[in-house]
């Protein structure tokens, strides 16, 4: 008979196997989970490594701009409306937090990224007028941050972007032969073509090269063709210039360029010889491309006829 506190063994034991720890796991299993942990810390050091930085947009400005809007007609006025753009709402270099204004408004932005404010105006007497007010808080960045943008439509001829012209072509080449092209095109255009101010109608990048004359749209589109030429995505946006927070005016108004660098699009702005700089005081209101570019003066109103705006 058993001892009377014997305990009952397993047959195995019986047979002579020693006993297992059972804290003690097999080799392999240490090992597979010893990999699986590495494999996981190398994974969270590869995504904090190279996963794209947030953009920062460091500098805090307010705007102010105002229309003063007036029934130009003979007869009461139910109903009318007025769009107006408002700063790109985000690019390499801006981003607006806040619009408001002292009317309501609809926001609608298109396929170009441009953003306007709808307002639709009620009971109009003849001849009386209406000031609209709108503020934008915006957050500049110092450097041109990381903002993607498809960027092979930006390589492609537009009306003024006369990109295959035979005078662009070549003056593209001559210019591009280094790897300071970019600065080399702004220079040549600083240096060769005259600024004679204001010009109603656009005349285009071949018009500036070839008359070697014109305004700020005349610069921005030279450049753009040119660097589109040399095979660097560019691409010409309207908007103010303006030092510190304030009120725009019409003549803050201006036209220059963008160009890609990687994922961020840097400034342009060949008029001032201005090349990757300038941040901070450039505020983005319109972007130019095939969808959007517009054929007249009235850069950002669009309106009733019977109406007569005039920016304060």
């Amino acid at each position: 008979m058993p001892a009377k506190n014997s305990q009952s063994l397993p047959c195995s034991l019986l047979a002579g196997e020693q006993p297992r720890n059972p804290l003690q796991a097999p080799k392999a299993t240490l090992w597979t989970a010893v990999l699986a942990i590495a494999a996981l810390f190398a994974g969270t050091w590869l995504y904090i490594a190279f996963k794209a930085p947030e953009p920062t947009y460091s500098i805090a400005k307010t705007i102010r701009y105002s229309f003063l809007v007036t029934n130009n007609a003979a007869e009461y006025i139910d109903s009318a409306s007025l769009k107006v753009f408002a700063p790109v709402k985000q690019n390499s270099y801006q981003r607006i937090n806040q619009i408001s204004a002292n009317q309501q408004f609809e926001t609608e932005i298109d396929q170009s990224g441009n953003q306007s404010l709808l307002f639709k105006l009620k009971g109009l007497a003849p001849h009386a007028s209406r000031v609209i007010s709108i503020t934008a808080d915006i957050s500049l960045s110092s450097k041109p941050q990381q903002y993607g943008d498809e960027s092979d439509s930006y390589l492609a001829p537009e009306p003024n972007i006369e990109v295959n012209a035979p005078e662009i072509r070549e003056l593209a080449d001559k210019l591009t032969q280094d790897k300071e092209g970019i600065q080399q095109i702004a220079s040549w255009l600083y240096k060769n073509v005259s600024d004679i101010g204001y010009i109603a109608e656009d005349r285009g990048a071949r018009y500036a090269i070839t008359e070697k004359r014109g305004d700020c749209t005349e610069f921005a589109s030279a450049f753009v063709a040119l660097a589109r030429a040399s095979g660097v995505p560019s691409k010409m946006v309207g908007g103010f210039t303006l030092e510190h927070s304030g009120k725009l005016q019409a003549d803050n108004y201006h036209n220059w360029a963008e160009f890609g660098q990687g994922d961020a699009w840097s400034i342009a702005d060949p008029q001032n010889n201005i090349v990757d700089s300038g941040y901070g005081s450039y505020i983005a209101f319109y972007n130019f491309d095939e969808h959007s570019r517009l054929e007249n003066s009235q850069r950002f109103l669009s309106y009733d006829q019977r109406l007569k705006v005039q920016m304060l």
